[in-house]
């Protein structure tokens, strides 16, 4: 690779690099959708890699007299000299890589290139699609990794990124990329070490909101890397190697943190050494499998015994998934596998080897079998049971025929007078849903309730479900509910989303989309679209509601929220005071501070969690008064104090806990951007608001409304204003009315009553 100084070169703001070769069928299409393009200042360099059709002539009489258009072309090299050939002539201060047979929309450039400019960004990405002649989809992996999710982004917290190490669908800047090209020596996945490098030198990246490029797929082919893999395993090993190789010289040049790192290999040995290894065994041919076998013996020993132990990939795709296919293993191939796993499994660590057997143990056992004693017994059982399964599919099959034809024909006979109230939030019954069965049950109704919660189903459940929710009268879920998404029900179902939040704060849902941690469009649709309408807590809301849910106003119901009937049941509230005195003595002689802030940044973030206030401060002004109770978010973890957690002043309660129970004991709430504010207005008592990141905070979220302007008391960031307000009881009680009357006005006990007479006894007045 060559360094070359691009610097003297920036005439355009964006050079698009097309390599070509004998796309003479279909390259007009791609050339036709980069012409149309609303940003007209770039370039497009055409880089014919040797074509022997007719691909030249149709480029050529394409461009015609075109400036923006070039044709370079050169002696068959493959698409790795052509897109180098590409980046040295590029005179572009952005670069833009487009395959010969895929399609960019008309907006593609424009919007990667204002949102470059915009936020400053070294590199800009978008969600892509494939396409055939009959359809357009997502890919797989990129909606199960959420790639696509728009905003700001760097590698440190968004290793996902590697799951699109594609050089398309990018725009990069070209101080980015400038001396890095396409190793030419890689057959496959020669594109890998160049985005790599993007990837893990870019301090900005920025996603967009829209799909900015479609990856055909022609018709016939087999989607990914299978089709090729197929043909030519061991020529795909060695490529997958080179790649690997390259990977961790980049890896190591960037200097990236070893998480990181192990993000990339994941992606790489689960993806690309996985499918060669895959395609090998089911070969069952032996001189494929003994080479792939000795080849990958080989590799490792070319690694450190830290290298192998990183990458768990290697454990579980050997010992694991290839036992499973033990039974495709030809006999003269045997001692090959078994000085793989043998090798690979000597060099694992202790705890590394618990953990797998713990995991795996069925297949731990048949592993060693092979090590220890060549015996293939276990093995062959495993792969004999595996065989049957994968063949028969039978979790697809089921799958389906419980959608496309089960809920499809249940959905066409008379609505049975029945409840369903269903979760993927919790294995146990809670908040609205339980609020909801605990009052038919008191009132001994008559409509049969089925409770669907969040559990692994065999394919009789599955079944039952699907022709249970055809049928179903009235069904009620309280948060995304994946098992209806995409469904159209019957026109006299009411599906109702009681949704588990109250009042509207952050944004949520369609209302969202662009954001940070935001899903797609289509995501969103697939979600929200079997809704018939949406519980919400005022009639204030419904504009808010509508259009995080894309509804109708009228389908915005505000009956309020069932769970917060419990605030106003005095024998309740006595029965869980005592409760809790009898647990902590001390709140007998103690008034309670809450404090339950919500979760920040990333998943590192939240995983070492820094509490800011200064607690030990706290004890020595307030603790003759008051105690602390300390609830945070299920999501964070390894918390932080400058006092021992075992001081009597604090108590840490379960994250996992119900925090209703414990807004009821307590006097005072310390909070910032959670929505328990909208509960604890209920009850009238005073908010204070330890909102120190105040001013970048809404970097990561956005709001409703003004979040200082709504909230019901004043922000605070010092612990030692906090407790001066404290104790001064220095709190707004006018506010906190024309709050709780504005996010709450239907919140008053009833709101069960309301949802019964409504939904089940079919009511229309409210």
């Amino acid at each position: 690779m060559n360094n070359m100084d691009l610097k003297e070169k920036r005439d355009c703001a964006i050079s698009v690099i097309v390599p070509l070769y004998n796309v003479a069928d279909i390259v007009l299409e791609t050339l036709i959708s980069i012409e149309k393009q609303t940003f007209h200042d770039y370039e497009v360099l055409l880089i014919d890699d040797g074509s022997t059709d007719e691909t030249v002539t149709i480029v050529t009489d394409f461009i015609g007299k075109s400036n923006n258009f070039k044709l370079i072309k050169q002696e068959n090299g493959g698409p790795a000299v052509a897109r180098n050939h590409g980046l040295k002539l590029a005179k572009g201060e952005y670069i833009c890589f487009v395959d010969s047979d895929d399609i960019l929309p008309d907006f593609a450039l424009q919007l990667m290139y204002e949102a470059a400019i915009k936020n400053e960004a070294d590199l800009v990405t978008g969600a892509t699609k494939r396409f055939n002649s009959e359809t357009e989809w997502f890919i797989p992996s990129h909606i199960q990794y959420n790639i696509a999710k728009p905003g700001e982004k760097n590698i440190l917290k968004n290793p996902e990124l590697f799951y699109s190490i594609g050089p398309c669908a990018k725009l990069y800047h070209y101080t980015l990329i400038e001396g890095c090209f396409f190793p030419e020596t890689i057959r496959y996945g020669e594109d890998q070490p160049f985005v790599l490098h993007a990837l893990l030198n870019a301090q900005k990246i920025y996603t967009v909101e829209k799909v900015v490029y479609y990856y055909r797929f022609r018709d016939g082919e087999n989607e990914s890397l299978t089709q090729s893999v197929y043909k030519d395993p061991v020529q795909i090993l060695q490529s997958v190697f080179d790649v690997f190789d390259f990977g961790e010289k980049e890896i190591l040049k960037s200097n990236v943190p070893e998480n990181i790192a192990l993000e990339y290999y994941k992606r790489v040995s689960s993806v690309e050494l996985w499918a060669s290894l895959k395609a090998s065994t089911e070969s069952k041919d032996s001189h494929i499998q003994k080479t792939c076998y000795q080849m990958i013996l080989t590799w490792f020993q070319s690694k450190s015994d830290k290298f192998l132990n990183l990458i768990p990939s290697f454990r579980y795709f050997l010992c694991f998934s290839t036992i499973e296919r033990s039974a495709y293993i030809q006999k003269d191939v045997r001692d090959d596998y078994r000085a793989l796993i043998a090798y690979l499994w000597e060099k694992q660590l202790p705890e590394a080897k618990a953990a797998f057997a713990k995991s795996y143990p069925l297949h731990y056992r048949a592993a060693m079998d092979i090590i220890d004693a060549n015996n293939w017994k276990k093995a062959k059982r495993v792969s004999k049971r595996f065989i049957v399964r994968s063949k028969l599919k039978t979790p697809r099959l089921v799958q389906f025929f419980a959608r496309k034809v089960l809920f499809k024909t249940a959905s066409l006979l008379p609505r049975k007078n029945n409840l369903i109230l269903a979760t993927e939030r919790s294995t146990s019954l809670e908040g609205n849903l339980l609020a909801i069965y605990d009052y038919m049950f008191e009132r001994e109704r008559k409509e049969r309730i089925y409770v669907f919660l969040r559990k692994q189903r065999n394919w009789v459940e599955i079944l039952q479900l699907y022709y249970v929710l055809g049928r179903a009268k009235t069904i009620v879920l309280d948060d995304y509910y994946n098992k209806i998404y995409g469904l159209k029900f019957n026109r006299k179902t009411n599906v109702v989303q009681s949704w588990h939040a109250a009042g509207a704060f952050k944004k949520f849902g369609f209302s969202a989309l662009g954001a940070g941690d935001s899903n797609t469009e289509e995501f969103e649709e697939r979600a929200h679209s079997p809704y018939s309408c949406v519980l919400s807590s005022s009639k204030n809301i419904i504009p808010q509601y509508a259009e995080a849910f894309n509804k109708k106003a009228t389908e915005i119901i505000p009956v309020g929220v069932p769970r917060t009937d419990m605030f106003f049941d005095a024998e309740y509230k006595k029965y869980i005071t005592e409760v809790y005195r009898k647990q902590y003595p001390i709140l007998r002689h103690k008034k309670v501070i809450l404090y339950a802030p919500t979760f920040r940044g990333g998943p590192d973030e939240r995983k070492n969690y820094s509490v800011v206030m200064d607690v030990k401060k706290m004890k020595e002004e307030l603790g003759n008064e008051y105690v602390l109770m300390l609830k945070f978010h299920p999501l964070i973890k390894n918390i932080s104090l400058n006092i021992d957690h075992d001081d009597p002043f604090i108590m840490m309660m379960s994250p996992l806990g119900d925090i209703n129970d414990l807004m009821l004991i307590s006097d005072v709430l310390i909070t910032d951007y959670s929505s328990v504010i909208f509960e604890y207005s209920i009850m009238t008592k005073p908010m204070f608001f330890f909102a120190y990141d105040v001013d970048h905070y809404f970097d990561e979220r956005g709001f409703y409304f003004n979040y200082e302007e709504m909230i019901p008391g004043n922000i605070y960031k010092t612990t030692e204003n906090l407790i001066s307000a404290i104790k001064q009881s220095d709190y707004d009680y006018e506010k906190l009315a024309r709050f709780r009357e504005k996010f709450m006005s239907s919140i008053d006990g009833h709101s069960t009553e309301r949802f019964v007479k409504k939904f089940i006894d079919n009511e229309e007045e409210l």
